[in-house]
């Protein structure tokens, strides 16, 4: 059995506050020596005699932990710790960063992410939102990073994964009990470029105060956090918040004034957040201008399209003379670049770049 991975677990199975067991990692300190420490040393960390005999009492617990270490190899599960080279640098910055991370799928940087977070019971609207703009946005490199939960956050999954983007999901339980288990098959897309994480071993199940705790890591690892729509107690304010806490902008999609749904973000611009009506508005804050980047995203008859109209206003007829493609093919491209607003109708049947 492999015995770092033994170490870990016992170490992440320890009853104590991730904030002492970070201060372990961080004094350079092998988990095997950390391992051999008897009750008078955890006492002078600041244990009462109880709490440093529950610490040596996980011991007996050998077998549980063998069994978790099968577990995380059987399913191909990833274990850092704080002190790893491979824990992402932005939670390092967090209030109360995670002492460890189970992670299904790859290691990421982190670099030019955006949270999407938003209701359970979303609306169609706000579904088609998240969708639309996580997969819009991820076309320009930028990874999605969200939930995993019903409604906002696996539409926001999904928007990228359907733009073959790279989108990260973080779970409010173990591995063991993936919640919803609607989203499974929507885990393992994920992982095939992106990851799904969790702070939870293995055994932890989805309760309830499990998920306002994982809001820190969905907002630690972006750049910015879109909150799509949300109620006035909805959990995506909490992440809301503490993206604030940690120093970071935050965007707000508006809504309906008459609907719950719209409550929390209406509140959140009135707040201050930004309000955004267009993927373009979030991209500017990453450097990123359409205008720049129009040839982005586009197959070759579409970049032949733009091409050509660089040099003027053309008919569609013209258009069609000069492209030797099936005229249907044609159509449906300009129809492609005329609703992602690259091109626009003109008078006498002409089309333009949109300026």
């Amino acid at each position: 059995m492999d015995k770092e991975k033994f170490l870990k677990l016992w170490f992440l199975n320890l009853p104590i506050k991730d904030e002492l067991k970070i201060k372990l990692l961080t004094r350079g300190l092998e988990l095997d020596k950390i391992y051999e420490m008897n009750r008078r040393d955890w006492m002078d960390l600041g244990l009462n005699i109880c709490e440093a005999d529950e610490v040596l009492h996980v011991k007996n617990r050998e077998k549980e932990i063998y069994n978790q270490v099968k577990f995380l190899i059987d399913n191909e599960l990833t274990l850092i710790l704080f002190n790893d080279d491979e824990y992402p640098a932005k939670l390092k910055n967090i209030y109360d960063p995670p002492a460890g991370l189970f992670i299904k799928g790859n290691i990421l940087d982190y670099t030019n992410t955006l949270a999407v977070v938003g209701s359970r019971k979303a609306t169609n609207y706000g579904l088609t939102v998240a969708y639309k703009f996580s997969r819009e946005i991820s076309k320009y490199g930028i990874k999605i990073v969200s939930g995993l939960a019903k409604g906002i956050d696996t539409a926001a999954h999904l928007g990228c994964l359907d733009a073959d983007g790279v989108t990260a999901g973080v779970l409010g339980s173990g591995f063991k009990f993936i919640y919803p288990i609607s989203n499974k098959e929507v885990i393992n897309r994920i992982a095939l470029k992106g990851a799904v994480l969790t702070e939870f071993l293995p055994d932890e199940k989805p309760y309830p105060q499990n998920f306002p705790r994982r809001n820190r890591i969905i907002s630690g690892l972006a750049d910015f956090v879109l909150v799509v729509e949300a109620t006035d107690r909805s959990g995506s304010l909490i992440t809301a918040r503490l993206a604030l806490e940690q120093g970071k902008d935050v965007f707000a999609v508006p809504g309906n004034i008459f609907s719950l749904n719209s409550v929390g973000t209406n509140n959140l611009i009135k707040d201050g957040a930004k309000l955004v009506s267009n993927i373009e508005d979030i991209l500017l804050e990453y450097g990123i201008s359409l205008k720049n980047n129009m040839h982005s995203g586009y197959n070759e008859l579409e970049l032949t399209i733009i091409n050509i109209l660089k040099i003027g206003a053309i008919t569609i007829e013209e258009l069609l003379e000069r492209i030797d493609v099936e005229t249907n093919d044609v159509l449906r491209a300009i129809g492609k670049l005329e609703c992602n607003g690259i091109i626009k109708r003109a008078f006498g049947n002409y089309i333009t770049l949109k300026e």
